[in-house]
């Protein structure tokens, strides 16, 4: 058999396996969406996992030579096409009107959210960081003793409310250069891990803001037999916590804005669930697929003494959420600072009521 003969062979197999799996997918998908684990798992990689199908009418014509593929795949790409420019290429132009803008709120609000991952954000980092942004409000996960009490202080001027003062080692702080008003730690479906609720009041406008982090959903041995023990993905914890949040947010009735690391890709049944409370910022104003984790890992867990590090982030799991009282003007993903996760800033405006 020559080589050509080959590589010809290992493509059909190769394209037709693809496209068998994705079609699988989307039908398990449809039927079961996120009570199926393993759905789930493969969700948070769409729609990376899609963007082959944009190559996939070359093979099928060079190669495979079948009308009915080449049909199918060319039909496959042009709506993948339409979906990525719709979904993350066509940010929605909002305009403005003295009719519609609320004068307490006449100037965006801007709201950065970082999740630190402790002690790779070096505090100088983000004082410089915070600095050039200039947000109004700040949403901080995943920070350390050191953060607190080297980066805080230097931040006092600009943002006089924080806080962390009484986090005692539970690791968020919200930093406002509006009077903070009331604020309180929450435990999100009873879990130890503390999440943050506080008001806000911007001129006369009183506003609720919540600093969230999620539990990370990770692969777990499960038994399933007796005899057999298999790794599965679980997520179940983050999917108590979304709900738990859910309904605290129903019961608010003043404008709300909510960030933070979320642990979940756009595509799982959470973020579904939490669309249809709030408004994404991202998928309002963002353009891109707005990827934020996990930014700068070391890939020496996978190739021993390997100096690699995966620069682009894979998934979206932070985000800027807000009610319907605001409007979202821009948002933006920012550089690294260090920590594995990117920056998020969106400008919003508030409604007149």
């Amino acid at each position: 058999m020559n080589l050509f003969l080959l590589l010809q062979r290992i493509t059909k197999v190769f394209v037709y396996s693809y496209s068998g799996l994705i079609l699988i997918y989307l039908i398990l998908r449809l039927i079961f969406w996120d009570k199926f684990w393993l759905i789930a798992l493969v969700g948070n990689f769409i729609p990376l996992i899609l963007l082959p199908i944009l190559i996939l009418p070359l093979p099928a014509f060079l190669v495979i030579k079948k009308r009915w593929f080449c049909i199918i795949s060319s039909i496959a790409c042009l709506l993948l096409m339409g979906w990525l420019h719709t979904k993350y290429f066509s940010p929605q132009t909002i305009s403005f009107s003295p009719e519609t803008i609320s004068a307490v709120n006449a100037q965006p609000l801007k709201i950065f959210s970082l999740n630190n991952s402790w002690h790779k954000t070096e505090p100088e980092t983000l004082v410089e960081r915070i600095k050039q942004e200039k947000p109004d409000i700040v949403f901080l996960q995943e920070i350390t003793r050191n953060h607190i009490r080297k980066s805080f202080p230097k931040l006092k001027a600009e943002y006089p409310y924080q806080t962390s003062d009484d986090l005692k080692g539970y690791r968020a702080a919200i930093l406002s250069k509006y009077p903070i008003e009331f604020k309180e730690n929450l435990h999100l479906a009873g879990h130890s891990e503390v999440q943050q609720r506080a008001i806000i009041k911007i001129k006369q406008q009183l506003i609720i803001v919540y600093n969230i982090q999620t539990i990370s959903p990770w692969i777990r041995l499960r038994k399933i037999l007796p005899f057999l023990t298999i790794p599965v993905y679980e997520f179940s914890e983050r999917t108590a916590e979304i709900q738990d949040l859910i309904e605290r947010l129903k019961k608010e009735t003043l404008p709300v804005i909510v960030a933070g690391d979320f642990n979940m890709s756009e595509q799982s049944q959470d973020y579904y669930y939490l669309k249809q409370v709030l408004t994404d910022s991202w998928r309002v104003s963002g353009i891109g697929l707005g990827l934020t984790w996990p930014a700068g890992w070391r890939l020496d867990f996978l190739i021993p003494n390997s100096t690699w590090k995966l620069d682009y982030p894979l998934f979206r799991i932070d985000y800027i959420w807000y009610s319907n009282h605001w409007v979202s003007q821009s948002a933006e993903v920012l550089p690294s600072t260090g920590s594995d996760h990117l920056p998020l800033v969106a400008e919003l405006v508030l409604r007149k009521s």
